[in-house]
């Protein structure tokens, strides 16, 4: 099945503690990559274990489940994305920047699973590949702005 790879790196103006800890708030999640919305987050002992989300592909409404595959805080924290057409991993490492601050790399991984996302998946890859800087950039201001 097809797969595909892409990572942005961002400066947030916190440090990697902070940042990580805001990575457990399900809202982050959303917009970004393939998810749309997020809801019904699973939390145990502070940790963003698992949620529901949703996506859009040619207008045709997907849900699917986040669920961590692991976390070490204050420098990674990595989640399994998965859905009927496609699944992948979204992997966040953190490390200290500028005092006070974090250098974070956002990684997303994708893989069709199903026939439908394997014939439409070259224009899934290409939405999901021109929106990432993007949206790794926009998550760089909301973390940044977040302990204001």
């Amino acid at each position: 099945m097809p797969s595909a790879t892409f990572s942005e790196s961002v400066a947030i103006n916190v440090d990697p503690p902070e940042v990580w800890d805001q990575l457990q708030e399900p809202d982050v999640w959303a917009s970004l990559g393939p998810v749309q919305k997020v809801w019904d987050p699973i939390v145990e002992d502070g940790v963003l274990t698992g949620f529901t989300w949703s996506t859009d592909i040619g207008g045709k409404v997907y849900e699917g489940t986040g669920k961590v595959l692991g976390h070490h805080r204050p420098d990674r924290y990595q989640l399994l994305l998965d859905t009927s057409e496609m699944s992948g991993t979204i992997t966040v490492e953190l490390s200290p920047s500028n005092p006070g601050g974090t250098d974070a790399v956002v990684e997303i991984e994708i893989r069709s699973k199903g026939l439908l996302s394997s014939m439409f998946f070259p224009a899934i890859k290409n939405a999901i590949g021109s929106g990432f800087p993007q949206q790794v950039s926009d998550m760089g201001v909301r973390l940044s702005s977040s302990s204001e």
